[in-house]
C-alpha cells in the first residue's frame, strides 16, 4: 500500500514540475519578444507623435523672402533693359550699340551693409553714354535705388570708398596720372557721396600750361615733378596745387590700407540674369 502511495505522489510531483516549466518557457519567451520589441520602437508619448508635421521654421533664413524679393527686382531691371532699353533708374538707356550682351553686370555686397547690391556696366554706347552703377533695393518702397552713378571705370574698396575715373585725361598729367573723383559710403543715406575730384600736373608732360605758366615748382617741395589739384566742392578748379605729400596724406585718410574688391562680371544675357532669380 505504502508503495503504491508512493508511487502516486511521484507522479503528481513530476506533472507538477512539469507545469511550472513549461510555464517559465512561455514567460522567458514573451520577455524576449517585449524587451526586442521596446529596444527598436519605443512607445512615443502623445505629444511626441510621429504624425504631427514636423517644425521647418529653423530651415528658412531670417528674411529669406525680402532676398527673393530683392533678386527678382535686381533680375526683372536687367531683363528691362534688355528688351526696352530702359535702365534700372528709369532713364533710357543712352545710344545703345551692338549687343546688349557687351554690358556687365553683378550682385555684390559692395557696400558692406549686409545687402547685395546689383552693380551695372552699361559700356555698350558711345563714349558719352557709357555709366556705372550701384543699385540697392529698398524693402519699403520694393524699388531700386541708385547709390552711385559714374563713368564705369570703377575701383571699390572694402571700407566703402569709390574711385571713379573719368571719361576724359585733358588735364596736364598725360598717362602717368588719371583723373578721378572720390566717394565714401555713407550709411545714413544708404548712397554715395563725393568727397574730392583730383587732377594732376606733371612736369614731364608739359612744362607750362595752356596759358603758358610755367610749372609750379616752389609747390613741388617733394621733388616729384608733379602736382596735385584736389577739388572738394566738385568744381573743377586748378588754382590751388599741392604737393605730393599733401595729396597722399589726404588720399590715405580715406583708403588709407584698404584692399581693392575684386568683383567678377557677367555678360548681360538671360541665362545669366535667370540665375540672378535664384539668388546665385
Amino acid at each position: 500500500m505504502k508503495k503504491f502511495l508512493i508511487l502516486i505522489f511521484s507522479v503528481v510531483l513530476c506533472l507538477t514540475i512539469a507545469a511550472c516549466g513549461g510555464n517559465q518557457a512561455v514567460n522567458a519567451e514573451n520577455n524576449r519578444e517585449n524587451s526586442s520589441a521596446s529596444d527598436t520602437a519605443p512607445e512615443l508619448p502623445p505629444e511626441a507623435s510621429t504624425d504631427k508635421p514636423a517644425d521647418t521654421s529653423a530651415d528658412t533664413p531670417v528674411g529669406a523672402d525680402k532676398s527673393v524679393n530683392m533678386y527678382n527686382a535686381y533680375a526683372d531691371a536687367l531683363e528691362n533693359l534688355i528688351q526696352n532699353q530702359i535702365l534700372p533708374d528709369g532713364t533710357d538707356c543712352e545710344d545703345p550699340l551692338g549687343d546688349m550682351s557687351e554690358n556687365k553686370f553683378s550682385v555684390y555686397d559692395v557696400d558692406h551693409d549686409g545687402k547685395e547690391e546689383l552693380l551695372l556696366m552699361n559700356i555698350n554706347a558711345s563714349m558719352a553714354g557709357q555709366a556705372g552703377y550701384v543699385f540697392g533695393y529698398d524693402e519699403t518702397t520694393k524699388e531700386l535705388q541708385t547709390e552711385l552713378g559714374e563713368f564705369p571705370m570703377l575701383t571699390f574698396y572694402d571700407n566703402g570708398a569709390v574711385k571713379a575715373g573719368w571719361s576724359h585725361n585733358q588735364g596736364l598729367a598725360g598717362e602717368n596720372f588719371w583723373p578721378y573723383s572720390l566717394y565714401q559710403y555713407a550709411p545714413g543715406t544708404d548712397s554715395y557721396e563725393l568727397v574730392g575730384m583730383v587732377d594732376a600736373w606733371d612736369k614731364n608732360f608739359s612744362v607750362t600750361d595752356d596759358q603758358n605758366n610755367p610749372f609750379p615748382s616752389e609747390i613741388d617741395k617733394s621733388g616729384t615733378g608733379i602736382v596735385y589739384y584736389i577739388m572738394k566742392d566738385g568744381q573743377y578748379d586748378t588754382t590751388h596745387p599741392v604737393d605730393a605729400s599733401d595729396y597722399n596724406a589726404w588720399i590715405n585718410s580715406y583708403i588709407g590700407n584698404a584692399s581693392e574688391i575684386q568683383i567678377g562680371y557677367m555678360d548681360l544675357t538671360e541665362e545669366n540674369i535667370s540665375q540672378i532669380r535664384n539668388g546665385l
